[in-house]
């Protein structure tokens, strides 16, 4: 009987003395998170701040997306009324990929200056502005007239006249830019032939880890701009919808051969009428 009295009163004591050690557990827990807490308001940053990524423009895989109360690109183009927000979608790939890298010098080519738009050039010249404060823009229009009409409303980008299909015309650009852009947006004339020739002619100016999107592909549907209008199943139609989709299978064979394009890909996105392709970074 006595030996069961000393078994429960050390088994009574074993409980208390792990409670005790719970409790101090968990104010040792609290009293870290608290020290980082306070010592991050006391820096003047914040958690999501520390997760900004370094570098100049590229955004590395991984990066996380970084908490903004600046205006999103969607809020920024609809207040210029670009066709970017009303007729089309692609907010929701630009609000993707954008916001880590917009505070950053940037160095940006737009093919198509909005010429031939019912609602005159210039909509998303100053969405861009707006949205990249250090961006260094640049434009090709085909439209030269149209250019030069509207060459002292775009004084914040270097405006180059020509078609996007010309290679003579695409190197010119390349020697004097220099190349080295961030970002490329073919938004241009939107044939096969322009969107084909512009992507593997100005591959090589995309610097690593930038990104190159091709809008409006929805034409390679259209018979105005030469696209297939069975649906992708007439094979004399060599459309920017089967280009990708060649670009997709030499992704999932290791680079493939078909493209050499390919081998420098990091990755191919698409959404509702638009694509990316994220040139993979230096070393990798």
């Amino acid at each position: 009987m006595a030996a069961s009295r000393v078994h429960f009163m050390l088994l009574a004591a074993a409980v208390v003395l792990l409670f005790i050690g719970i409790a101090h557990q968990h104010d040792h827990v609290r009293e870290t998170l608290n020290n980082a807490w306070q010592a991050s308001k006391g820096s003047g940053s914040s958690p999501s701040a520390s997760l900004e990524p370094e570098g100049h423009g590229v955004v590395a895989p991984g990066t996380p997306f970084v908490k903004s109360n600046a205006p999103s690109f969607h809020e920024i183009a609809l207040k210029h009324g670009t066709d970017k927000v009303t007729d089309h979608h692609y907010w929701l790939m630009y609000d993707k990929y954008f916001p880590a890298i917009r505070n950053r010098k940037l160095k940006m080519l737009e093919i198509g200056l909005g010429c031939d738009m019912n609602y005159g050039p210039g909509k998303s010249y100053y969405t861009w502005l707006e949205y990249f404060p250090h961006v260094d823009l640049y434009y090709m229009e085909y439209d030269a007239a149209c250019a030069d009409k509207w060459a002292a409303e775009t004084k914040g980008a270097t405006i180059y006249a020509g078609d996007q299909a010309d290679k003579v015309f695409l190197q010119k650009f390349i020697d004097e830019t220099g190349g080295d852009f961030d970002i490329i947006i073919d938004d241009g004339g939107h044939t096969m032939n322009q969107q084909q020739v512009s992507l593997e002619t100005l591959w090589k100016i995309v610097k690593p880890g930038g990104m190159y999107f091709v809008e409006d592909l929805q034409t390679s549907f259209m018979q105005a701009y030469g696209g297939d209008t069975m649906g992708g199943k007439d094979p004399n139609k060599h459309t920017m919808s089967k280009f990708i989709y060649e670009l997709i299978d030499d992704k999932l064979q290791g680079d493939g051969k078909r493209h050499a394009i390919s081998a420098e890909m990091r990755g191919i996105d698409c959404m509702r009428e638009v694509c990316l392709f994220h040139k993979k970074e230096l070393g990798t």
